[in-house]
């Protein structure tokens, strides 16, 4: 490729990107001047007929750095309203046929929770289980003397009031068939031990060691309950991707080593957040800096459509791994950029 004709892609992609920034600016903008402090989140459907924006492009151009107000985070089914259930729902069945991992990230977006919550809620509402959170609450509403209709309406998760007292019953055993198992939720702090567990004792193909130390740290589990959180947790502890490396590098520029908070923005354990930042350091060491040619030689390869090995081959100084890492400064969403 001529010099020319790179000057020109340069200068292509640099506008493109002037562009996306103006907007993402200006849905951040209206989206903060539409905060409705009593429901705590954004009212984007002011947004949408304000800017004239499909709902799904306003929340990919929202860039989460102009949160006015900390993000709420529900872990717990019972503390949703039924409001937030109610709209969570129809969010989802309306904009959404199969919510992937970055779709949820944009319904977090919308009801101003942690994604994860918004998982859990929705999961919960769409496959009715009696967790122990529930349990608790229903038993100290009947306690209380609410009827079952009024406690239907402070936690709408089944299909009907019926089926909440059945469902309640059975975990009580007041059914003709078996108790059905009430089932606790994993803390984030018990996930971050089951996460630091499989670190330490995980042997290829051999879940054993891990199993008998959670055990160990985790008396009151059922054995299949933690072998299932570790069968579910042990790609997440044991391998790394770019974008775990990527995304733990910039929050170390934003925050320093404040392992804690980092580990709690990309939901892994303290010790597990320092060691990707460990593992990054270290593979960042086996070639020199990158040079401004290299960089603008990688962005054209990229906006191109060519692999990191040919681009890796282009450069001639980096390996394609690096080519890879630093790629996501260009694809990776506008919050994780500089």
């Amino acid at each position: 490729m001529s010099q020319a004709n790179m000057e020109l892609v340069l200068a292509t992609d640099d506008d493109r990107l002037q562009k996306r920034m103006s907007l993402s600016l200006r849905v951040s903008q209206w989206a903060e001047w539409a905060y409705d402090e009593q429901r705590g989140r954004y009212d984007w459907e002011s947004v949408v007929r304000d800017l004239e924006m499909p709902l799904i492009e306003c929340l990919q151009f929202f860039d989460t750095d102009f949160y006015i107000a900390p993000v709420r985070s529900l872990p717990n089914i019972t503390d949703w309203s039924a409001e937030d259930l109610s709209r969570l729902k129809s969010f989802v069945t309306e904009q959404f046929g199969a919510v992937t991992a970055d779709k949820w990230r944009l319904v977090g977006v919308y009801m101003n929770f942690k994604h994860n919550d918004c998982s859990m809620a929705y999961g919960i509402c769409t496959f009715p289980r009696m967790t122990l959170d529930l349990y608790e609450a229903i038993t100290c509403h009947l306690n209380n003397g609410l009827m079952w209709t009024d406690i239907f309406e402070q936690h709408p998760v089944f299909s009907s009031a019926d089926v909440l007292q059945t469902a309640y019953n059975r975990c009580n055993g007041r059914s003709g068939s078996n108790p059905k198992i009430i089932i606790k939720n994993w803390s984030d702090k018990e996930t971050h031990r089951i996460q630091d567990i499989i670190q330490s004792y995980y042997k290829p193909g051999d879940l054993s060691e891990v199993l008998i130390q959670a055990q160990k740290a985790f008396p009151k589990r059922t054995k299949a309950s933690i072998l299932d959180k570790i069968k579910r947790n042990t790609a997440r502890s044991l391998y790394i991707t770019n974008s775990d490396m990527y995304r733990v590098d910039k929050l170390v520029e934003a925050y320093g080593k404040d392992w804690a908070r980092i580990g709690k923005e990309i939901y892994v354990s303290p010790r597990r957040a320092q060691w990707i930042w460990a593992q990054h350091q270290q593979r960042q060491k086996v070639t020199p800096p990158w040079t401004d040619d290299e960089l603008n030689t990688l962005r054209i390869c990229v906006r191109g459509g060519i692999g990191m090995a040919e681009a890796s081959r282009i450069i001639g100084t980096k390996s394609p791994y690096m080519c890879h890492i630093v790629s996501h400064a260009y694809t990776l969403p506008l919050q994780f950029r500089d």
